[in-house]
Parts: C-alpha cells; sequence; structure tokens
C-alpha cells in the first residue's frame, strides 16, 4: 500500500494542471499490445479505485463537509473556503482527479478487460466509472461524459442525460459482474478482495442514490433492495499505519495542513453533543436516540471549540477506513424513498433496520426503534402540527445528514432538499451554494465549457 499510496499522492499532483484536453494523449495506442506500454488490467484496476478513493475522501469532500456546517475551516484559504469563497481555480485538481485519474482511466481499463474477455475486472471499471462520473454530475450540474477520451474538447452533456446514461452503465456493469468470469486478483481489489456479486451490489445502491438525486422514489426503492445488504459488504477504502496510506482527512488535519479546518461552531456537532441545549434528542425531542457514543466517535471538544476526532478508532483516525457506499446509504434510501411514496410502515421499517446497525457500533439501547406513532404532534420532529410523513421525512434527513459526516453526499441532499434541515448559512451569503464552480483549466482548455458561467447559487438542473 506504501507505494501504491505514494504513486496517486505523486499523480494527484501531475494531473491538477490539467484539462479535458489532455485526457486523450496517448489514446491512439493499443492498450492490448504486449510491447512498449502494456499494463496488467488488475494493476490498471487497482489505480482507478485509488484515484476514486482520493476524489470521494479529499479535497470535494472537505468542502462539502464545510459547506454543510459539519466542518469549519479556521485558517489561511479554508477560510475563505468556509465561507463560499472561492474561484474556479479552486476546482482544477479535484476536477482532474476525478476525470483523468478516476473516469478516463477507468474507460481504459474497461476497454482493456473487454478485449481480453474479463467481464469482472469490466464490470468493476463500470462502477467507478459511475461512482466518479456521478458525482461529476451532482456538483457541476453538465459535464463531460459521452465524449470523454473521444474527443479534446468533448461536449457537456446535460445533467439529467449523465444521470440517465449512468443507469445504463451500471445495468451493463451489473451484467458483467452476474457472469463472475474473468479474473480479478484478490490483492489488487481494495474492497472485496475480488468478490463479483459485492461490487454488483455496490452498483445497486448507487442506481438507487442517483435516483434519489433524480427524484425517481419508486425507482430509488427498486434498486435498493439489490444493493448492499450489510455493513459487511460496505464500500470502505482501507488505510494503513505507513504515511501514505493514512486516513486522508488525518493526512490533512494531523500533517499536511494543522489547524486549518477545525469543526468550532459547526453545526453538526452542536446537533448531536448531548451536553448542549440544543443537542439531537432535544431538538427533535427524540428520547429514543442517545448520541453519546456517535458524537465522541466524530467530534471532540464543547461548544464554541469543537475538533474532529482524530484518535485510534475514531472516525478520523490515521488508520480508520473511510466509507463511500454503504449499508446505511442503502437503508435511508429505502426509508426516504418509502415515506415520499406514502409508506410509511415501509420507510420506520428500513429506517429501524439502520438503528439496529447503530446499536451495535454505538452501543445497544441508544437507538430504541420507532413506531410511526412517535411522529404525531408533540412527538419526533413536530412540535407543530405537521402530519407525520413530513415528520418521519424530517428524521430521515436529518439521520442521513449524521450518517454522512464527512461524505460528499450531505452536501447533495442539502441541495436537493432545498435545506430541508436548515443548515445555518456562512459568512454574508443569504443561502447555501448549489453548485461547485467549473475549473479555471476547463474553461481555459475546453471552448464547449457552458458560457455564460453558471455562478455558485445556480441550482443545477435536477434541484431546480
Amino acid at each position: 500500500m506504501k507505494k501504491i499510496f505514494r504513486y496517486i499522492s505523486i499523480f494527484s499532483l501531475a494531473v491538477s494542471v490539467m484539462g479535458c484536453k489532455s485526457f486523450v494523449d496517448d489514446l491512439e495506442e493499443d492498450p492490448n499490445n504486449p510491447s512498449g506500454k502494456s499494463v496488467d488490467v488488475n494493476n490498471m484496476i487497482q489505480g482507478v479505485m485509488l484515484a476514486d478513493a482520493l476524489l470521494h475522501e479529499g479535497e470535494m469532500a472537505r468542502m462539502a463537509g464545510m459547506w454543510t456546517n459539519q466542518f469549519t475551516g479556521v485558517d489561511r484559504q479554508y477560510v475563505n473556503l468556509n465561507q463560499y469563497l472561492v474561484t474556479a481555480g479552486d476546482f482544477d485538481s479535484p476536477w482532474s482527479t476525478m476525470y483523468y485519474g478516476t473516469i478516463t482511466q477507468a474507460r481504459l481499463a474497461k476497454k482493456k478487460a473487454k478485449a481480453e474477455l474479463n467481464p469482472k475486472v469490466e464490470g468493476v471499471a463500470q462502477v467507478l466509472e459511475a461512482h466518479a462520473a456521478g458525482t461529476a454530475a451532482a456538483l457541476f450540474g453538465d459535464v463531460p461524459f459521452s465524449e470523454v477520451t473521444v474527443s479534446e474538447t468533448p461536449a457537456f452533456d446535460p445533467q439529467e442525460e449523465v444521470y440517465a446514461d449512468l443507469q445504463v452503465l451500471l445495468d451493463s456493469a451489473v451484467a458483467n459482474l452476474e457472469l463472475n468470469k474473468g479474473i480479478l486478483k484478490g490483492e489488487k481489489d481494495l474492497y472485496y478482495t475480488g468478490g463479483a456479486q459485492q461490487w454488483a451490489r455496490v452498483a445497486y445502491t448507487l442506481k438507487a442514490r442517483y435516483y434519489m438525486h433524480t427524484g425517481d422514489y419508486a425507482k430509488a426503492e427498486e434498486a435498493a433492495l439489490k444493493g448492499i445488504a450489510s455493513p459487511e459488504g460496505n464500500m470502505v477504502t482501507p488505510h494503513g499505519e505507513a504515511y501514505y496510506s493514512l486516513n486522508v482527512y488525518y493526512s490533512f488535519g494531523q500533517s499536511e495542513r494543522v489547524g486549518y479546518m477545525t469543526a468550532e461552531n459547526a453545526f453538526a456537532p452542536m446537533l448531536i453533543d448531548p451536553a448542549q441545549e440544543g443537542a439531537f434528542a432535544q431538538n427533535r425531542n427524540n428520547a429514543k436516540t442517545d448520541e453519546s457514543a456517535r458524537f465522541n466517535y466524530y467530534y471532540t471538544g464543547e461548544a464554541g471549540a469543537y475538533d474532529l476526532n482524530y484518535a485510534d478508532e475514531a472516525a478520523f483516525g490515521y488508520n480508520m477506513g473511510f466509507p463511500m457506499v454503504t449499508y446505511a446509504e442503502t437503508q435511508l434510501i429505502l426509508a426516504e424513498a418509502r415515506a415520499r411514496q406514502d409508506n410509511l410502515a415501509g420507510a420506520i421499517e428500513a429506517l429501524n433496520a439502520h438503528r439496529s446497525k447503530l446499536n451495535e457500533q454505538f452501543g445497544e439501547g441508544a437507538y430504541q426503534p420507532y413506531l410511526i406513532t412517535d411522529f404525531a404532534i408533540g412527538g419526533i420532529e413536530n412540535n407543530g402540527s405537521l402530519a407525520a410523513k413530513d415528520a418521519l421525512l424530517t428524521e430521515i434527513l436529518e439521520e442521513r445528514y449524521v450518517t454522512f459526516i464527512g461524505n460528499i453526499e450531505a452536501f447533495n441532499d442539502a441541495r436537493r432538499t432545498d435545506n430541508l434541515l436548515g443548515i445555518p448559512v456562512k459568512g454574508t451569503a443569504s443561502k447555501l451554494p448549489e453548485r461547485f464552480l467549473y475549473p479555471q483549466d476547463e474553461v481555459n482548455s475546453n471552448p464547449n465549457t457552458p458560457n455564460p458561467l453558471p455562478d455558485l447559487y445556480e441550482p443545477t438542473a435536477v434541484n431546480k
């Protein structure tokens, strides 16, 4: 792992100055030619896994965490980032990791695997491509997709079309993986030691995620039922003791940029800190939930002086794995999708399944099972005159918010629900940002970049 993470660290710096124009360099070379630059497809796919991990655990995740008030930027450029004061250049590096490091390399691995009659690796490449491209569409709106690796200046496909294409891509991934043929070496698979069925379940949970993004709750429920079936099937990026395999949050906060980002006065720790008057239980009128252990898992300190918890076995500990696609998300998709379709009993069932696993992680009895009557007027999340459905939906969304601490999906939720939770806005802004900015490198190199450029507060198509 040490050599692998050294490669990814150096690689991420190298691609940070590239726009889409460079994505097609050397594509005329035959990846199946054994001479010259031929690379084993299992090595290729591991590189894609690492780039995808860096994408979802690195810069964009930290920014999403600050913009959803889970973290706080307190030093140097992070003071500006915390208050949404960004420029297009701030997105050059993550865009390159997303496109050159992940999507382009996934397509090359997919092409090589297909030529070698290796559907297992082809399917994994498709899942990783969909994971990165779905994040791109969610955060930026219209993005290059259909012409990536085809044109030096790829067109920007409409966001809704990208989501539709991702569903087709994930269906193809499932079909390839269900063949369970080909060779994915266990030591090259960071997540499932070569298990095709686990990857297929990840594909279904991603399908459900993207249906939620586009508001198709019936299809989200259908896909989630085939998704990750237990925490043992979670897609969690592993980390270790070597410097180059550290948890990325730990590496940033304890080595590279000490003191740049804390959780001072942040909303998320205040919400779940049992020591505060506005804590989880009191704020939600929720006597069935004790968030003491979860608070201590993510945070340290007290109101006004919170920080991320970097201790061993804490969320941001040096060797703590990072959750990418999980059983928790799958169950919470089921809960929300069912509630929005007026199946409140089914929603409660999925939410309780998730809570039972929280008990296993944070202590038996901390998360007692819910009844629909708990959400009546005067009950959980219902201090006024809400219908039980609306109170339950608020509870589900608030549970997603604290489940996704440090994860980009928290920012996606805030925008698609029009900030239903009332996450406090920072600085002088009047609302939360609606998107990330197109990177300056892409604006400079690709004439197909949307013009006029959307600003930070213009909703993407699916969130209008």
